[in-house]
């Protein structure tokens, strides 16, 4: 991305990543509507969240985190570029877990665990900024600065200051926050993100009257993405449902880009895509791909249910519980630690290929 200061154009029509429906009904408007409705089937429907729970785990998030390894562990090309990393990556995080808990830092594993994975929600969105940005090439250097110092401030804020307003949320913090520390600290985040906030309408206004684009697939990113986190972090919803109504978004949006990439590269050119191995047996067509990250849930999700005592998570009574728990919870922090790197369009020539970018 060396034309980071080639202006905005004048008057173009909003360019999408797969298509305007495409985009709007998984990466924005409709990853959403996901968050929401299941915020709203446990608020006004009642359905039981360990239900919403169950469901999201098996059908959303293990298959998303199955997705990753489909396009990685399964591609010979991409385990002849990277695999001393990615089996290097695999051993340190199936090991990583249990010796935490040997060592009596659970504690600690379940609060990397959820930061990380906030994160992790964050920087996927970061990423389709990114991907607008470059699609609609919105490189002024002015824009770039505020685009990113906006929407970091505007999603963190309700993560930042949750612990203050869950007793569940603060119960993780291994320190408790005194109440006057805890005041001046929201109100010195709330009053940068409302300077923040005051910069960037100013600058989406000048350049309304300037004429210049502003990139709407951005924004609609940003109105989608931000409003999600004031509503569940704010929500009385159990900590488990939020942390899970939030990455149903993520899942959503991660889902189709996948299946997009997967198209460009595994299913055009059959003679081509021989070359990949097992990945292109698996991620060439859907009824391959649902099936084998079906598969792939129902190892990591249902049957911890049935070899685990007295349910799931590291709250569970016994050592025993905790490092089986944390070696089925493993693919979930690898999947954090891959998934942080094979995204890398501005140095991956490839990516950007398949990205259609």
């Amino acid at each position: 991305m060396a034309t980071a200061t080639i202006g905005v154009q004048e008057g173009s029509r909003p360019s999408w990543i797969v298509s305007a429906r495409a985009d709007i009904l998984w990466f924005t408007v409709g990853g959403a509507a996901s968050a929401f409705i299941f915020w709203a089937l446990w608020r006004f429907s009642h359905v039981p969240l360990i239900v919403l729970v169950g469901i999201w785990a098996v059908i959303f998030d293990e298959t998303h985190g199955f997705a990753t390894i489909s396009r990685t562990y399964l591609d010979a090309e991409e385990r002849k570029r990277r695999g001393r990393w990615l089996w290097g990556s695999l051993a340190f995080f199936i090991a990583i877990g249990p010796i935490l808990i040997l060592l009596h830092l659970g504690d600690w594993l379940e609060l990397a665990t959820v930061v990380w994975g906030y994160y992790h929600v964050f920087k996927q969105h970061y990423g389709f900024m990114m991907m607008y940005k470059k699609k609609n090439r919105d490189f002024s250097p002015e824009d770039m600065k505020l685009d990113k110092i906006f929407f970091a401030a505007a999603f963190y804020f309700p993560f930042l200051t949750y612990p203050l307003h869950s007793s569940e949320a603060a119960a993780i913090l291994p320190y408790p926050i005194p109440a006057r520390l805890a005041s001046g600290y929201e109100n010195t985040l709330l009053f940068v993100l409302i300077l923040v906030t005051l910069a960037y309408v100013v600058r989406q206004i000048q350049k309304w009257r300037q004429g210049l684009d502003l990139n709407w697939p951005k924004q609609l990113l940003f109105a989608s993405a931000i409003p999600v986190n004031y509503v569940l972090f704010r929500s009385a919803m159990p900590l488990l449902g939020v942390y899970a109504a939030v990455t149903i978004f993520h899942n959503v949006q991660y889902h189709r880009l996948v299946w997009f990439y997967n198209q460009n590269k595994y299913a055009k050119d059959a003679k081509e895509a021989a070359k990949f191995g097992l990945a292109t047996l698996v991620n060439a067509r859907w009824i391959t791909y649902v099936a084998a990250a079906a598969l792939y849930a129902i190892i990591f999700d249902v049957v911890p249910r049935f070899v685990l005592r007295d349910g799931v998570g590291l709250m569970n009574i016994g050592t025993r519980n905790h490092i089986i728990f944390s070696f089925f919870a493993a693919p979930g922090l690898l999947h954090y630690w891959v998934d942080g790197h094979i995204w890398k369009v501005r140095s991956d020539p490839s990516l950007r290929t398949y990205l259609q970018l």
